[in-house]
């Protein structure tokens, strides 16, 4: 990345995309190395990931300048609303339990007390949302959160705020789950899941070995899917207020 500012501006999309694909096989390894890490080495790990990105996305904004990034919600069509409202259904209609912070699930505070990480797993039949856990709201600066979800069965999961910026999702072994998120920041990382819906924005997905799944993705950069099967894509058409401005504010696309 110290050499970018030697290239000349033409290839510095292409310089930054495989930059991109390094640091993406690097969370890979950690992803993978994560059970064997203590929680601390976890965290920093995440962190520093995190960094190299932000500084990569810094970089590529000063030497290769582009138009202000700009996201218009766009109301779902008839066929995806319709799809989105059956699969929404077969969840709700299940009768769900909303999970508030009374059912203590792990939140993770860094030494900067503005970030932390969320781990929601083990849930069934619930309706999670991120408002629910945020705290340090008087605390002045950004509030950057992630992700660690695994092994929810029938859950809606709502990641939708203005309040907070999502750094990062890492998501394991869902099974007939919602996930409706705003722009995260950096990437979307799904292993194991089966007949969910994920409705996402961020700046790099990657998924593997998921099957029966339906993604209304926007992404800024090459998705990467490996073993999976029966994957249907769509345009990102959640449409909630002030949805728009957190794209264009939050994110760094």
């Amino acid at each position: 990345m110290n050499e970018l500012s030697q290239k000349s501006r033409s290839s510095i999309p292409l310089l930054c995309e495989g930059l991109l694909q390094r640091i993406s096989v690097l969370e890979k390894k950690t992803t993978d190395a994560s059970i064997f890490l203590p929680s601390y080495d976890q965290r920093q790990s995440i962190l520093q990931i995190r960094a190299l990105i932000e500084d990569l996305n810094t970089k590529k904004a000063e030497l290769a300048p582009k138009s202000k990034f700009s996201f218009k919600s766009r109301k779902a069509t008839g066929s995806t609303e319709k799809s989105m409202t059956v699969e929404s259904n077969k969840i709700v209609n299940s009768g769900l339990d909303v999970v508030t912070p009374n059912n203590k699930i792990p939140i993770t505070n860094s030494l900067n007390q503005n970030f932390q990480t969320v781990t929601l797993n083990y849930k069934q039949n619930c309706y999670i949302s991120v408002n629910s856990y945020l705290t340090n709201l008087e605390e002045p600066g950004e509030k950057v959160m992630d992700f660690q979800i695994s092994n929810l069965d029938h859950c809606i999961v709502n990641l939708v705020s203005s309040n907070v910026t999502i750094g990062a999702i890492h998501i394991k072994g869902l099974k007939d789950t919602i996930i409706m998120s705003g722009p995260v920041r950096s990437s979307i990382l799904i292993h194991d899941c089966e007949r969910c819906v994920f409705l996402i924005g961020c700046h790099q997905f990657r998924m593997h070995t998921s099957r029966q799944m339906t993604i209304y993705l926007h992404t800024t950069s090459h998705p990467i899917i490996e073993d999976c099967n029966n994957i249907l894509f769509a345009p990102y058409t959640l449409s909630v207020p002030s949805l728009g401005n957190m794209f264009e504010v939050k994110a760094i696309f």
